[in-house]
């Protein structure tokens, strides 16, 4: 047995030393066996793997470059496209402006020629109101010649008053039953062409006073002065005012809803059907009558007969009884309702046993009156 590289094997040396050295020497010689045959296994195993992967990457690349390649052109493409619809779109932008431009001269323009037009129809209202104020001269001379201004049933020192109600009906019902009167309500505008009486007590004329028949028979006027305010005028007779039509000039100074309002009365008065109110189409066809000429509103004058003093008192004394009756039910009910909060659930109406009220109603020539609408009313 040779001796194991770096022991020096001695005569001292004892066979248990030899032997324990002789075993070391195998061991470290099989452990390095079997080193170099595991090295050189797992050499030919990292070689292979790092063939493949050599591959892999290889073949990566390469798909890179024609991904990369791919990506180049459509991005080429999107730069191409976008400057083509830049340039198209720096096209309409001019073209925009240059329109823009031409619409700024345009403006420019009309709003020379509006303000010329407004002038002109402000010349033309001007004239218009000066006709109209002609025309209104021309006629209260025409109803002084007709009718003897100078008469009045008005003692000088009387000064008559208005009474304020808020409801036709109410005050209708309410008048004394003994003295049979013709009312006729007359409300202000827009619900009616304006009333030409310079005076209580005094003639004048009016534009088409509806529902009031016959025409010729005494009736009582009573005008709206303000909101649900109402002065006694008098009593009168109104016959057609011939030649006296209204003017274009004075349809012109009309506001729009009293033209409004009245066209659509008109028309369904001569509607065929009155119960149902007249087509929206049938009203522009009046209107564009009457702001044309070819329809005139028809004048009737009105002639003062007598003033009605006990009406005159039966009107402000039942206006303020219904007022004090008003403000007397407003505080009953409050005091009811205040003691039914504490005691019992109150009714859905807050009145008496939970019952709706009652409201008389007056009638005109057929028709239910109206708190905003003209009529004669006869007294029963």
């Amino acid at each position: 047995m040779s001796n194991p590289p770096g022991i020096l094997l001695t005569p001292d040396l004892t066979p248990e030393v030899v032997e324990f050295w002789g075993f070391k020497y195998k061991e470290v010689k099989q452990e390095l066996e079997a080193l170099k045959r595991s090295g050189t296994y797992d050499d030919v195993q990292t070689y292979g793997e790092l063939k493949r992967l050599i591959e892999l990457l290889q073949t990566e690349a390469i798909t890179n470059t024609k991904r990369l390649e791919a990506n180049e052109k459509f991005i080429q493409e999107i730069v191409v496209s976008t400057r083509n619809e830049q340039r198209a779109t720096q096209q309409k932008l001019d073209a925009c402006n240059a329109e823009k431009r031409d619409l700024l001269v345009q403006i420019g323009r009309l709003n020379t020629e509006r303000i010329s037009l407004h002038r002109q129809v402000q010349v033309c209202y001007s004239q218009a109101a000066s006709l109209a104020a002609e025309a209104d001269r021309q006629r209260m001379a025409a109803v002084a010649e007709l009718f003897n201004s100078e008469n009045s049933f008005i003692d000088e020192s009387f000064t008559p008053t208005s009474a304020m109600f808020s409801s036709l009906q109410e005050i209708v019902a309410s008048l004394p039953r003994d003295t049979e009167w013709q009312l006729y309500f007359m409300p202000r505008p827009p619900n009616s062409i304006p009333l030409r009486v310079q005076e209580v007590g005094k003639p004048g004329y009016w534009f088409y006073p509806f529902n009031l028949s016959p025409m010729d028979a005494p009736f009582d006027l009573v005008v709206e002065t303000d909101s649900n305010t109402w002065l006694y005028f008098g009593r009168y007779t109104s016959r057609p005012f011939s030649s006296y039509e209204m003017r274009l000039s004075e349809w012109m100074t009309l506001d729009e809803q009293t033209k409004l309002i009245f066209c659509s009365r008109v028309a369904s008065e001569n509607s065929k059907l009155p119960i149902q109110p007249a087509s929206y189409t049938t009203q522009i066809d009046i209107r564009q009558r009457y702001d044309s000429g070819q329809f005139n509103v028809p004048c009737y004058s009105l002639e003062c007969v007598g003033y009605d003093m006990e009406l005159y008192d039966a009107l402000q004394s039942t206006a303020t009884m219904l007022r004090c009756d008003r403000e007397r039910d407003v505080s009953t009910i409050s005091r009811s309702l205040g003691k039914r909060r504490r005691t019992e659930t109150p009714s859905i109406y807050g009145l008496g046993e939970g019952e709706p009220t009652k409201t008389k109603t007056a009638r005109i020539e057929g028709t239910t009156v109206n708190d905003a609408g003209e009529g004669l009313v006869k007294g029963e």
